[in-house]
């Protein structure tokens, strides 16, 4: 025996090993081994177990490997070998019980030959590119106990039902099936019960079936975990499942499945996890789910559930995770419900119909990391008991309508980085206390009726107007954009005095002025617009002139110039404050400039987001034409993908945050702002980073906004739209209007364009072949090949969870980019379902 692993060995596997003739055990598995398996192995004629798993281990498996005729356990897995699985395996190691192969680049089909390996019990080929049908014949390996298949791209053949789970019937010691992540298609058969009576464990996610889920799956009666997400199932959810008394995992998401919840599922025990989210589910949620005591995660999300939540789920008393969001659910939050001692992760009952105010006893929650109830009709104050929830790192309670003031309490939140109070109707001050979150990083308190002065330290320091839009009470000369305070009493009791008189000579003067105006104006009816504008639109801004700009930007020098666009150039600049801005300057030589700056002036001057870059003030004359925006210290997406010297390396999560970031702010511009606008030019040079790597998007310059009745919302885009290519939709080629529709197409490819730093304008995209089809055409089995390689180096531990991750980013993307507009999803659900992707990935990381 010759055990090595788990070592930092390095180097090749010297060939020099096959001479050692009595050898019947080598390991060499968990080291850093490279190059390919040496072809004299094979004359290691007492050889019975070879382990070489978790090297780095490339090429095609020798094979001479089956020569090795006693060979039990043969496990090669978590490597890079290449090239078809050897069909000598099948024809000579008839001894061999444990074949694992995962985590490869295997190709081809899965050789029939394996069959005559009649002592094999477990079978690991998972995350491969085998293709092909699986072999019938591997219904002669009775002593089969383990089946992993899954993450290839296995298809069903040319019958319309899954027979290979017939055929598997005959393996009566079968435990375990892992189909899922293939291509296969067709129904599940009514057969299907005549599987082993041992299987445990059964998945069949993210393939392409559909039909119904055949009610004969409850006759396997000891099946812990039951996946079938991510497939096209549409009938009702069998009644019979309530017969799976040993289940502990259902996962039935992601289909589109109808009907009612059973209430008959409330009698499976020892259900642990029950995951129904994206279905088309109607009714109400059954009350008899408050039987399932040993309940930790229940996904309900985005169906089409109402009526009111039961109260009775509160019995739940295991609940870790809860997620009703994105259902017509009506009525109270019930104080059961929010008092639920176990929830770790997060509490999401958000865009809903919910009712009544946010109960005391929520205070319970004192382990949860996130609470989202924003878009209610919640009312009533927020609690100070909320205070006791000192895990929470995200709060969301935006548009509801909650008012009174925002509680001192919330201070004691240590670990909150990201709190939502906006579209409310909140009074009162801010509190100072806020400004003692150290952890606090995003803070949206816009469209409330707060008044007084906002405080000055902690993440104060970092935030624009955007985070206080809407609140006309509140002022502060250190945030962009905001009124000064006025403290001292006599000021206010001078204003007291002389307001009356003020309004009434305001009101005279305007009469007479706008008399001068309209006599003007009906003698000079011909002149011009060029020749009479100075300050185009009423925004409310601050003013500067032209000779600010000019000092700011050190006469516009070159070497201020942060980058060239289709209708200006941007320069840093640096105002008498020390405030550091970025300047657009009109190019006036371009026709379409001037209609560039009034569309981007009124799109910016309108709408406030933490994740659009908010406008300090623009400035216009006859030869002249400027916006100034905050400078973003850490550039555009641009820079960060596609850097000139030092690689830059953006991590998972930063690159899934900014992913977010953009359909946030899509959603608001599209859904939830008082105008709908579309950007109409998304792309990764109109994305700045903040300091804290908060994405804002930026360049309104062919923006629309669509107002009630507005002829511009049914402007055709023939002459007016340009945009980038590789982003524009392709309706827009054929003259269709402008729409939500084409952002979303935009936003599509920009999020693959993040995840696989490949531009849809390279080279390798021609005759007809695309970012979007490139992608689809490698997901889901080759998603480690396509994504960016700076992902490929993370946490070896975690990397399944990483790309597994990535993949279903990268789905959502493809969802985004199908060719007819009906067929895309809008921003909202995008957003919520990345939101869902990044909370599911911290779960399984922290597992």
């Amino acid at each position: 025996m010759l055990w090595l692993s788990d070592n930092k060995l390095t180097g090749l596997i010297p060939s020099s090993l096959g001479n050692c003739s009595s050898l019947s055990v080598l390991s060499l598995g968990n080291n850093r081994l490279r190059g390919s398996i040496p072809p004299e192995l094979g004359m290691l004629s007492q050889l019975n177990t070879l382990r070489l798993r978790h090297n780095h281990v490339t090429g095609q498996i020798p094979p001479s490997l089956s020569n090795c005729t006693p060979l039990q356990d043969l496990e090669l897995h978590n490597n890079s070998l290449s090239g078809h699985i050897p069909w000598e395996f099948g024809a000579k190691l008839s001894q061999l019980q444990n074949l694992l192969l995962w985590g490869n680049r295997l190709t081809g089909r899965i050789p029939i030959s394996l069959s005559n390996c009649t002592q094999l019990k477990v079978i690991d080929l998972r995350v491969n590119q085998l293709n092909g049908t699986v072999p019938m014949e591997f219904s002669q390996l009775g002593n089969l106990e383990r089946l992993f298949l899954g993450t290839n791209r296995l298809v069903s053949g040319s019958s319309n039902s899954l027979l290979i789970l017939s055929a598997l019937s005959n393996c009566s010691l079968l435990e375990l099936i892992h189909l899922g992540e293939n291509e296969l298609t067709g129904t599940l058969p009514p057969s299907i019960d005549l599987l082993s009576s041992k299987l445990s464990i059964f998945n069949l996610s993210y393939n392409y079936l559909d039909g119904q889920i055949p009610p004969q799956i409850a006759n396997l009666s000891n099946l812990t975990f039951l996946n079938l997400e991510g497939n096209f199932f549409n009938a009702s959810i069998p009644s019979s499942l309530r017969r799976l008394a040993k289940l502990e995992r259902l996962f039935l998401g992601e289909n589109s499945l109808q009907g009612n919840i059973p209430t008959e599922i409330g009698n499976i025990p020892r259900l642990g996890l029950m995951s129904l989210y994206q279905n088309q589910l109607s009714g109400s949620i059954p009350p008899s789910l408050r039987h399932l005591q040993q309940l930790r995660v229940l996904y309900l999300h985005q169906n089409k559930l109402s009526g009111e939540i039961p109260p009775s789920l509160g019995d739940c008393r295991l609940l870790e995770v809860i997620d009703l969001s994105y259902n017509n659910l009506s009525g109270e939050i019930p104080p059961e419900l929010a008092a639920l001692p176990n929830l770790q992760l997060y509490f999401n009952l958000s865009n809903n119909l919910l009712q009544g105010s946010l109960p005391p006893v929520i205070d319970k929650m004192t382990m949860v990391q996130a609470i989202d109830v924003s878009s209610n009709l919640l009312v009533g104050s927020i609690p100070s008991t909320i205070g006791s929830c000192t895990s929470v790192q995200y709060l969301n309670l935006s548009h509801n309508s909650v008012h009174g003031r925002i509680p001192d309490s919330l201070r004691q939140l240590q670990s909150l980085g990201d709190l939502d109070l906006s579209w409310n109707n909140l009074s009162g001050t801010i509190p100072e206390s806020l400004a003692t979150l150290k952890m606090l990083h995003h803070l949206n308190l816009s469209m409330n009726k707060l008044t007084g002065e906002v405080p000055k330290g902690g993440i104060f320091r970092k935030l624009t107007n955007a985070s206080f839009v809407g609140n006309v009470g509140l002022c502060g000369s250190w945030i962009h954009n905001m009124p000064a305070c006025h403290t001292h009493n006599s000021h206010l009791q001078i204003w007291r005095i002389i307001a009356p008189v003020g309004v009434t000579t305001f009101v005279i003067c305007c009469c007479f002025l706008s008399f001068l105006i309209w006599k003007y104006r009906k003698k000079k009816s011909t002149t011009s617009l060029q020749t009479t504008e100075a300050f185009p639109l009423n925004l409310g801004l601050p003013r500067i002139s032209q000779e600010d700009i000019m000092v700011a930007t050190n006469g516009l020098s070159d070497a201020n110039l942060l980058g060239v666009g289709s209708y200006g150039s941007v320069y840093k600049g640096e105002l008498s404050d020390g405030t550091l801005i970025a300047v657009k300057v009109l190019n006036l030589q371009n026709e379409d400039a001037h209609q560039s700056f009034e569309r981007e002036c009124k799109a910016l001057g309108r709408v406030r987001h933490r994740n659009l870059i908010g406008i300090i003030t623009c400035c216009s004359n006859l030869d002249f034409k400027a916006l100034i925006f905050p400078y973003m210290e850490k550039g555009s997406l641009e820079g960060w993908l596609y850097p000139d010297g030092d690689e830059f390396e953006l991590s998972l999560s930063e690159r899934l945050s900014i992913a977010i970031d953009m359909a946030q702010a899509l959603a608001y511009l599209h859904h939830q702002c008082f105008v709908q606008v579309l950007h109409c030019d998304l792309k990764p040079s109109n994305v700045l980073l903040g300091d804290d790597m908060t994405a804002h998007l930026t360049d309104f310059g062919i923006a629309r906004i669509v107002l009630a009745n507005s002829m511009d919302s049914t402007t055709s885009t023939s002459h007016l739209l340009k945009g980038s290519v590789g982003y524009i939709a392709p309706e827009y080629g054929l003259g269709v209007r402008v729409s939500t529709k084409g952002d979303v197409f935009s936003y599509g490819v920009l999020s693959l364009e993040i995840f696989t730093r490949m531009r849809p304008t390279n080279a390798i995209f021609k005759d007809g072949l695309t970012l979007q089809k490139w992608a689809a055409e490698n997901l889901p089995h080759r998603v480690r090949e396509i994504v960016d390689r700076s992902l490929r180096r993370g946490d070896q531990g975690k990397e399944n969870v990483i790309f597994d991750s990535v993949m279903k980013i990268m789905k959502v993307g493809l969802m985004c980019t199908r060719e007819s507009p009906q067929e895309r999803p809008n921003m909202l659900q995008i957003a919520d379902t990345l939101e869902n992707i990044r909370a599911n990935m911290y779960c399984d990381i922290l597992r």
